[in-house]
């Protein structure tokens, strides 16, 4: 049986008790700050879980799942992996443990057909409900039923204990026992033994608490169900594999991986074959979900993944991209349930190239900076320790290379030590990663409201800026309350409101609500589980159950969808001009600005930012009227509309169209014709990541206060040179002429005056081992003239080594001479200077036989000229 075959089965096998089939959430959890990633498959039923009432009680998915807490045991243990797919039934105070036990029995044992004899169960000591439906109704033998505590059989982990609050309770996992022959082969071995011989299948988890303040554990009014089971897991036991690897969901990719690495006549171990074809998967999904690699949140994690298979491919001699090329047997083996892979295929694999690429690049360069670095870091573990760290994490380095470096530099008791510092900092890195993989806290909270039990919240705001609607809630300093009085700081729920909270980029509305008592001035709306959260300040006294007048801030509305709208027409018209490789990978949209976030491998050129800004505003000139219409999301697709593919979309999707150039999924708030935006205006354009560029731009009256600004400081410039703004140019070209001029003759004189004490500083130099050694410190002179006197001192001295360094009132300059017969004996500027930029901050580099360097602390420059001649005097062999 393959594994598609298997999540098939057990999504009709809940499909015919009653189960809604959802599809699987992006690994991108919408509107759920306490995770980077989707980790378990109940996080998008939240709303559910919280008491929202929806079509349905029951529900069955296949969540895709992205953890980063263990990736060190990826292609270790037989089981882990960084993205993988949870089988999950659900129930939200519907059935409860009977059904949940019976129903988990007769999948395996009826449709999985795995015999009841290899089946051991484990239920907390304290349930008796679990361990008697277990014993008395699917009497499976009291031997095969083990009792365990709240670390094993308790969710989340020892939360009685440790907390968070918030729902918990007990769970029952069924095992898959592979014999007496596997493992440690004790008479007492079961399922809380680590030996390998019992394999977790399923975890069964009984949602019946409610935890808070001390470990109190209150029952809830409506239990509920959440199951989690690895498809890789069921699918290696069904296929007879210990090692997940071995099942048809990994080995096409796994052999790919053999196949690429072969071609190039080079070898990597079996773990570094499974970490490739793990971490390949990951990525696939990450960036199919809208994770592009970068250096902060989840684009770090999708680049550290890329970075390690890179570094595996060099330590094995691969000097050139390859793992790209395993994303297409990725998508092969994965488009039959996940049919968007396909045509985002060649965007993953142009992604994953260009790191790939400028990780190589980044390792031809790090490696030698790195072994320079080890020449002057202080030999104490912590110094050590920390540049072996920053190396590793910063650049990517592999740990394998970075500990040999350092061991042809330092002992072994040094390097054991630094070791330990650097593990150290790592687990202090992975920490962190934990924290934002793993759930947080109070899951079921917004912010500092407690929103279970509530009704969905009625959005008014498409049509309607203002309307009358009633209070259902009042929390102040996070406890409901009956009433909030003048100055409190509240978070109000209505039934139905006009204001938009923010999601999807676009800011939140602002305004307020005014009743018969009170007013309350609205600065912030957000969202959690369908219900808005307005947040402000009361003026008066605001109670629950009173209807008030619900009113936004119209002008500021009115600007967040000029913005808005114009990312729709920017997106259109870079789709145009730059091709359709051009896909939204995020947006802002506030009353200020837009920021667009797009994919294209190179910077817009000038002359494409003109001909883009052209084209949008020939749409807003055309007043062109912004359709929008809700529809199914197959006739949204089939229509051909754009969708933002990090976001997750319900069975119905609304569309804003506009004329035959713009047709994208969107739920935010437009304007209803183009020619209301007035003018967009593109401000900046540059990079956020690895393939992907961000444009900002301004429009209505921010388009015209901009261009308003530019004028000023163009009339106040012309002023100083008392010229006409049309006069400009011309004025500061003759100035600048003017200027280089006057820099010649000025260069020139200085270079007159310090000629004669030059000579003097020639005929004076210290000679290191029988050659001369130029050391001279000058003021107020330039890089230009500095460089002149390094040729006066090479052609007066045909065998010399010079330092000499200059400082002005806002920077110092640097300059390292060699004669090249010396550079042929091994002496190289170049090295040297590296040597000595660190003791003034400055930065610089050069050829064997001249280099420079700058810095902005002229002052630090002049006090370690003496440190400075001491270093090139000892690269002379003094």
């Amino acid at each position: 049986m393959t594994g598609h075959e298997i999540r098939s089965k057990y999504l009709e096998f809940f499909r015919s008790k009653g189960h809604k089939v959802a599809s699987s959430d992006s690994l991108v959890p919408k509107d759920d700050p306490t995770v980077l990633f989707t980790t378990a498959g109940m996080q998008q039923f939240k709303p559910q879980f919280m008491g929202h009432i929806t079509d349905f009680t029951r529900a069955t998915s296949s969540q895709k799942c992205l953890r980063t807490d263990d990736l060190s045991e990826v292609g270790v243990t037989d089981f882990h992996h960084t993205m993988f797919e949870m089988l999950g039934n659900f129930s939200f105070g519907d059935y409860f443990k009977r059904e949940a036990i019976t129903w988990g029995w007769e999948f395996l044992t009826t449709v999985m057909n795995i015999p009841a004899d290899r089946l051991w169960v484990s239920v907390h000591k304290d349930d008796d409900e679990a361990y008697g439906i277990w014993l008395k109704e699917i009497k499976i033998p009291a031997d095969r039923v083990v009792k365990l505590g709240d670390k094993s059989n308790f969710w989340p982990s020892n939360a009685r204990l440790n907390g968070p609050n918030g729902p918990c309770g007990p769970c029952s996992e069924i095992f898959f026992d592979w014999g007496k022959d596997v493992g440690c082969k004790k008479p007492t071995c079961d399922p809380d033994c680590s030996c390998g011989r019992f394999c977790e299948v399923w975890n069964l988890v009984f949602t019946q608490y409610n935890r808070k303040d001390g470990g109190v554990l209150e029952p809830l009014p409506a239990k509920n169900i959440d199951t989690g089971m690895g498809l890789e897991r069921l699918t290696a036991v069904m296929q007879g594999k210990r090692n997940n690897f071995e099942s048809d969901l990994f080995q096409p990719i796994f052999q790919a991986v053999e196949k690429a690495v072969a071609a190039e006549g080079a070898t990597i171990t079996l773990r570094e074959k499974r970490v490739v074809t793990d971490h390949i998967r990951a990525v696939t999904f990450g960036l199919a979900d809208g994770v592009p690699p970068s250096n902060e949140g989840r684009g770090y994690v999708m680049r550290r993944l890329i970075v390690d298979m890179t570094n595996i491919m060099i330590q094995a001699g691969i000097k050139k991209p390859l793992v790209h090329g395993i994303v297409a047997t990725v998508v092969a083996v994965m488009k039959g349930p996940y049919p968007d892979l396909i045509e985002k295929e060649k965007d993953i694999t142009t992604l994953v190239k260009r790191v790939e690429e400028s990780v190589i690049k980044l390792n031809g360069e790090k490696v030698p900076e790195f072994i320079e670095e080890l020449e002057r870091v202080k030999p104490e573990a912590d110094a050590l320790g920390a540049l072996m760290f920053h190396y590793r994490d910063t650049y990517g380095l592999p740990m394998n290379l970075i500990q040999a470096k350092t061991g042809e530099k330092f002992n072994a008791d040094l390097l054991k030590e630094a070791l330990g510092v650097c593990d150290r900092l790592m687990e202090e890195q992975k920490e962190r990663s934990r924290a934002g993989s793993k759930m947080q806290g109070d899951v079921f909270l917004a912010g500092d409201v407690d929103v279970k039990g509530l009704f969905k919240t009625v959005f008014l705001g498409y049509e309607q800026p203002s309307a009358d609607v009633t209070v259902v809630a009042v929390f102040v300093d996070g406890k409901k309350v009956t009433e909030a009085k003048e100055g409190d700081l509240a978070s109000v729920i209505l039934d139905q409101t006009p204001f938009y909270a923010e999601q999807g980029g676009q800011a939140a509305d602002t305004g307020f609500l005014k009743g018969k008592a009170g007013t309350f001035e609205v600065k912030d709306t957000q969202k959690t589980s369908d219900v808005v959260v307005h947040r402000g300040v009361v003026k008066g006294v605001l109670k629950t159950g009173d209807v008030v007048k619900a009113s936004i801030d119209g002008e500021r509305r009115m600007a967040i969808m000029r913005n808005h709208t114009a990312t729709h027409l920017l997106q259109a018209a870079m789709r145009q001009i730059l091709g359709d490789h051009v896909k939204q990978q995020g947006s802002s949209v506030d009353e200020t600005r837009l920021r667009f976030d797009f994919t294209h491998p190179k910077a817009v050129t000038k002359e494409e930012i003109e001909w883009i800004e052209d084209t949008v505003n020939a749409f807003v000139r055309r007043c062109d009227p912004v359709v929008k219409k809700v529809m199914t999301i197959e006739e949204a697709k089939q229509s051909g509309a754009l969708a933002f593919f990090a976001e997750k979309y319900g069975e119905t999707v609304r569309v804003v169209s506009i004329s035959e150039y713009s047709k994208e999924f969107c739920g935010g708030t437009h304007i209803d014709v183009t020619g209301q935006i007035g003018m967009v205006r593109i401000v900046t354009e540059g990079a956020v990541a690895q393939g992907i560029r961000r444009i900002e731009a301004v429009t209505g009256t921010g388009a015209v206060e901009l261009m308003r600004a530019r004028e000023k400081q163009l009339e106040k410039a012309a002023l100083i040179l008392k010229a006409t703004p049309e006069e400009l140019v011309v004025r500061v070209e003759a100035q600048t002429r003017k200027m280089k001029e006057l820099q010649k003759e000025i260069a020139t004189l200085g270079f007159d005056a310090i000629r004669h004490s030059i000579l003097e500083v020639i005929n004076s130099a210290e000679k290191v081992n029988g050659v001369p050694f130029v050391a001279a410190l000058f003021k107020n002179v330039d890089m230009d003239t500095l460089r002149q006197v390094s040729d006066l001192v090479k052609q007066k001295c045909p065998t010399v080594v010079a330092l000499l360094a200059a400082t002005s009132d806002e920077d110092g300059a640097l300059i390292i001479a060699i004669s090249d017969d010396l550079v042929k004996k091994g002496l190289k500027a170049g090295e040297i200077i590296k040597k000595i930029t660190p003791l003034f901050g400055g930065s610089g580099g050069g050829r064997p036989n001249m280099a420079q360097a700058g810095c902005k602390e002229p002052a630090k420059l002049s006090s370690v000229f003496d440190q400075a001649k001491k270093l090139v005097k000892e690269s002379m062999g003094v």
